[in-house]
């Protein structure tokens, strides 16, 4: 179904809601990684990479219970900078 390009005119589109969202996840991750490198990277490993806690451990060369603290810890982090 087309619909006129006025009915959208002034309205934000679900895109500018998710690139803002993106953008203060980014910003968040950036002002994490200052405070503490590996719980950054932690997440990016585990919820951008996909990867596993095992594979994130071998590779950052930690233990698995080490990798569980810093996914609880970078969670809450980010929790209450995105304010959820």
């Amino acid at each position: 179904e087309h619909l006129p390009l006025d009915l959208f005119e002034g309205r934000p589109l679900a895109v500018d809601q998710q690139a803002e969202q993106l953008i203060d996840i980014d910003r968040a991750l950036a002002k994490l990684a200052q405070l503490d490198e590996r719980l950054a990277q932690v997440i990016e490993m585990r919820f951008f990479a996909g990867l596993e806690v095992t594979e994130i451990a071998d590779i950052l060369g930690v233990s698995e219970p080490t990798i569980k603290r810093d996914t609880r810890a970078a969670k809450a982090f980010l929790q209450k900078e995105l304010g959820a």
